[in-house]
């Protein structure tokens, strides 16, 4: 064995050399040119390269390999020097609870088991098409086939029927029209390509592959939201269909986030932790700049984003709110519904009591004359002498802007959980914790009409009108329920209904391709599920958002183009997800045969039928 001196690389004026090494060069088997390179040192990393040899059994390699997750995604700090928090754990870390960790490992096994059938199907298309040959003599044991066996397995190819010994048998119409010269010529390729297929390393009942994989995301930015509560119940952010801006509630705070200027404090922590409050929803006006905070005993805030900007700008601290509103239960506000249609701006919350109140923010009236800077929020609860309860007032005024409260209706028996309000702004459909969803007719605001219960069984967040279709609304349903149903409106019937893993809490439309994306609480601990994006109307899964950890989604919120779906998970994160781009034109209305999955609806509706049945 010759001795290798290792090149110096500590400086250029090294005068050390590699002796090189002479390679020893052998025929190839068969005399074929030099195909081997024998080194004088041999390890456990030689091979053979010979192409009479060109052999390959993928089941020699290992398939349980897993990639290294990421530590974490690269993404702006959604506030300064939080990454040292330790509020913020890894996107793909593996989460195993101790009373779980058999469980966890039969399933890891599992899911390992079906990766590596998976990659080793996915190695035998490769080595198909390289042309490897397999190292079996033996391929398989089958009859031959007739030309009248019409088996699944018939349909893979297209010249031949089938792939075993007697392929040779069937008759090429072409050779028909070819000279016998050219004819032998067809018939030796013929037969060398469809040998070549027979010793195929891929099993004849695998060798169709899907249509269509369901894609998987990972978002595009996260940003570190400490003190996120795990509540179900609660809707912690928006996205400014004005300014693009995006606003969380954190505990008592509030922090609004800008792609220019980053996070901006809103609404200090003292103020709602010296009440003993907490924010419960958040929500932008979809038509100006004005923005609204709920909380658990039943406040209501009002706030400019451009005031907030500004003082933010100049180092000043959060400006107070324009206006407070107080519900009269003092119970908390979960969910908000800006009015769209209105020219004013209109908003309907949902509080905890199940009651549906109908606000309107004016300008003040009255003879208060209240200074700028002086604090011009006043409590309503004010203090009855003669009533153990606390008479509440329902219009509070402060600044230039105030709340009243033009209607007020109990839409359910529990707490309201989420709220939709469709195009026309006719109708509304509030979700509760009493597990229905019940349909209100809101023509006249002051006199709603119910018009139907929609059953679920479990509470019902998810509501969701969808924009292209007036008489559609989907809804979802809680941890026991776990079912997305989706109504006709003007009859109340179930239209489709599908089965997820999970706790449904947000669903969403998209504008311009006819499809819905619903997020996931909890759900399959196994195999969780953050994110699918289904089409419609035949709800088949086309994306899907996994995670490694039991992770859930709070609530989801899209963005102001339609394009990407802002969500908060129990991690204290909120991650943004791109689902959709934005060169398909904005669907206006849908009228097209099996919108609705029924003859008569679609009929009512207006919706030809293609195949033009008359409906008895």
């Amino acid at each position: 064995m010759q001795h290798i001196k290792r090149p110096y690389t500590g400086g250029a004026s090294s005068t050390k050399e590699i002796k090189k090494l002479k390679p020893i060069v052998s025929k190839g088997l068969g005399g074929y040119d030099p195909d081997r390179f024998i080194p004088q040192k041999t390890c456990h990393r030689a091979y053979k390269a010979s192409p009479s040899l060109k052999k390959f059994d993928i089941r020699h390699f290992e398939l349980t390999d897993r990639s290294p997750s990421p530590e974490r995604l690269s993404s702006p700090e959604f506030f300064t020097d939080l990454r040292n928090t330790g509020h913020y754990d890894s996107i793909n870390e593996d989460f195993v609870t101790p009373e779980s960790s058999m469980d966890q490992q039969n399933m890891t096994h599992d899911s390992l088991s079906h990766s590596s059938q998976e990659q080793e199907k996915h190695r035998g298309f490769i080595a198909d098409s390289l042309g490897f040959q397999s190292p079996q003599r033996v391929l398989s044991f089958a009859a031959p086939k007739t030309s009248g066996d019409h088996s699944e397995d018939s349909s893979y190819g297209d010249s031949f029927t089938g792939i075993g010994s007697n392929y040779y048998l069937a008759v090429d119409p072409l050779l028909t029209a070819l000279p016998p010269g050219k004819a032998m010529v067809y018939l030796a390729t013929s037969a060398f390509s469809k040998m070549n297929q027979s010793h195929s390393f891929v099993k004849e009942t695998n060798k169709r592959r899907p249509a269509k994989r369901i894609k998987s995301y990972i978002p595009y930015r996260v940003l570190d939201a400490p003190c996120l509560r795990n509540d179900f119940y609660s809707n912690l952010v928006s996205w400014s269909k004005t300014t693009d801006n995006v606003i969380v509630g954190l505990g008592c705070s509030v922090y609004m986030w800008s792609d220019s200027k980053g996070a901006i404090p809103v609404l200090n922590h003292d103020y709602l932790n010296s009440k003993r409050d907490v924010v419960t929803c958040v929500s932008f006006c979809p038509t100006s700049t004005l923005f609204v905070v709920g909380t658990k005993q039943g406040r209501l805030l009002l706030y400019d984003q451009e005031v907030c900007v500004e003082r933010y700008k100049h180092g000043q601290v959060p400006p107070k709110c324009l206006t407070e509103y107080q519900s009269i239960t003092l119970r908390g506000i979960s969910c908000v519904q800006w009015h769209i249609k209105s020219s004013e701006d209109k908003l309907l919350i949902g509080e905890e009591c199940g009651d549906i109140s109908y606000l309107t923010v004016r300008a003040k009236t009255g003879p208060f004359t209240l200074e700028p800077d002086v604090d011009s929020t006043f409590d309503s609860r004010m203090q009855n002498e003669n009533a153990a309860y606390p008479r509440p007032r329902t219009v509070l005024q402060s600044h230039a802007l105030t709340f009243e409260c033009l209607a007020k209706f109990q839409a359910q028996a529990q707490q309201v959980c989420g709220i939709s309000m469709n195009e026309d702004s006719s109708l509304l459909a509030v979700g509760g914790n009493d597990n229905t969803c019940t349909l209100w007719d809101i023509s006249s605001i002051e006199h709603p009409r119910l018009c139907f219960i929609l059953p679920h069984k479990a509470a019902v967040k998810a509501v969701a009108f969808c924009p292209w279709s007036k008489s559609l609304l989907a809804t979802g349903g809680g941890s026991k329920d776990r079912t997305i149903k989706f109504w006709h409106t003007a009859t109340g019937t179930l239209l489709h209904e599908i089965q997820t893993s999970g706790q449904v809490t947000s669903l969403i439309w998209s504008t311009r391709y006819k499809q819905i994306v619903a997020t996931f609480g909890f759900g399959d601990i196994e195999d969780p599920i953050l994110i699918t994006l289904y089409s419609y109307p035949q709800l088949i899964p086309l994306t899907q958002v996994r995670t490694s950890s039991p992770l859930r989604v709070l609530s989801a919120v899209p963005s102001p183009s339609m394009t990407s779906i802002c969500v908060a998970t129990n991690d204290e994160t909120i991650r943004f997800y791109e689902l959709w781009n934005d060169k398909q034109d904005v669907i206006n209305e849908a009228q097209e045969s099996g919108l609705y999955g029924s003859d008569i609806i679609e009929y009512v509706e207006g919706i030809e039928n293609v195949h033009e049945k008359m409906i008895r």
